[in-house]
């Protein structure tokens, strides 16, 4: 370091593009670290650009946003850009928020890829289409297709998260994904499928799980957040929760001008989907009028079956799993070796990334001793 301007030579190993990462993840904006650190925005606008931060500003930053020291001395990888996410074009998603969730996914993948050098991840088990696809028959056959490639038959699924970890999809809880920002899919080194943990209706995270599969079948390479390809993966999630054969000979007959409400609660239990989910599909199929699914839409409305829905309790929640036993099968030396390379801590992991992490034996020791 040149020690009269501050700057960063050719050379130096401090990486500015990792302190961006990092602060972007933290959703930190330049003002606020400039403020932690005690110095103006615009100095910390060059600590991202060719400045370094003096050892009593780096232990702060480390604090701060949660990373180890060797965090910043190591490149910045192959970094994820908003391209290649499929966000859903929600109003209240800001570009701010969709950069944050994307750094933390960036800082995610340099876990597991430390993770990938001890335990093996399954491989990617599924073919994305080569062209694009449109029309909801050609989308009802690509869904049918693809139960058919992973020997699911025709009746309900009985976990949406662990099909898609069976076949290679990663399925990440992120804190900050809150109802700003549906779930969300990417496919950079591996598929990735980002959950709203704020979501209640165990209904609407099947079929958001499901639409983003939709995604990564059917949009690898092409731009969404449009209206047509979200009501395509749409459409692909509600073939595949409802395959239309068993889906039409289940689907109970009107009472009269009304729906069957208390036999579309047997079959929003049996097919874990959303009331709103079963009328959506019912209508599609042509098992209901316009008029028929408008009077059910509205009823629900009048309800207040807008976020969460009645019988939801008894139908489970369900959460990844993959990424939780890959850690747990690490004793804590090697778990402490990853994290290291990583250049992760462990409050980020357990807070940002919503995983249980191995304990040091001197502390399991400790615990043992005061419970005794």
């Amino acid at each position: 370091m040149n020690n009269t301007t501050g700057f960063l030579p050719l050379g130096d190993e401090f990486s500015p593009d990792k302190l961006r990462l990092a602060r972007c993840a933290a959703g930190r904006s330049l003002a606020e670290i400039g403020e932690l650190l005690g110095v103006t925005r615009q100095y910390a606008h060059k600590l991202e650009v060719n400045a370094i931060p003096s050892p009593n500003q780096l232990e702060r930053l480390c604090e701060v946003l949660s990373v180890r020291e060797s965090f910043f001395f190591a490149p910045r990888k192959s970094g994820v850009e908003l391209e290649q996410c499929h966000f859903r074009s929600v109003r209240t998603s800001t570009l701010t928020l969709k950069k944050t969730i994307a750094a933390q996914v960036e800082m995610f993948e340099l876990l597991v890829d430390e993770l990938d050098k001890e335990v093996a991840f399954p491989v990617m088990d599924f073919a994305a289409l080569d062209e694009p696809v449109s029309g909801a028959g050609k989308i009802e056959l690509v869904a049918e297709r693809f139960r058919r490639e992973q020997g699911l038959g025709l009746g309900p699924l009985s976990s949406v998260t662990k099909l898609a970890e069976k076949i290679g999809v990663l399925v990440v809880n992120l804190a900050d994904a809150d109802d700003r920002i549906d779930a969300f899919s990417l496919f950079n080194k591996r598929p990735l499928i980002v959950r709203n943990t704020s979501k209640a209706n165990p209904g609407r995270q099947r079929f958001d799980l499901a639409h983003e599969l939709g995604h990564l079948v059917m949009h690898q390479g092409i731009e969404t957040g449009c209206r047509e390809t979200e009501e395509q993966a749409n459409q692909f999630a509600s073939a595949l929760l409802m395959p239309r054969a068993s889906f039409a000979a289940e689907f109970p007959t009107m009472r009269g001008k009304y729906l069957n409400w208390p036999a579309l609660k047997e079959l929003k239990l049996r097919w874990k989907v959303s009331f709103k989910a079963l009328i959506y599909r019912a209508r599609a199929l042509d098992l209901l009028t316009a008029d028929q699914a408008k009077s059910g839409f509205t009823y629900l409305a009048r309800k207040g079956f807008t976020k969460s829905e009645e019988f939801d309790e008894l139908i489970p929640m369900e959460s990844p799993l993959l990424v939780q036993r890959a850690i747990d099968l690490l004793d804590y030396a090697t778990w402490n070796r990853v994290l290291a390379a990583a250049g992760l801590s462990t409050e980020m992991v357990k807070n940002q990334f919503m995983l249980n992490v191995p304990i040091a034996p001197l502390r399991l020791v400790n615990s043992a001793q005061r419970l005794a």
